[in-house]
């Protein structure tokens, strides 16, 4: 079992979350599963990668 361990003493966006999850290497076929069973509706996920000079941001 792997944990994630998040210290936001400043809080975090559920984006921000996300795409920091993705970025450790979980699937996006598995996000997308796991999102899929909430019982929400109208929902969309996009992702991409931006790059800003020398950083680059999912």
């Amino acid at each position: 079992m792997k944990v994630v361990y998040f210290d936001c003493p400043s809080g975090a966006a559920g984006d921000m979350i996300m795409a920091s999850l993705l970025d450790a290497g979980v699937s996006l076929d598995a996000l997308r599963t796991e999102l899929a069973k909430l019982p929400l509706t109208g929902w969309e996920l996009v992702v991409r990668e931006v790059r800003k000079g020398a950083f680059r941001a999912t």
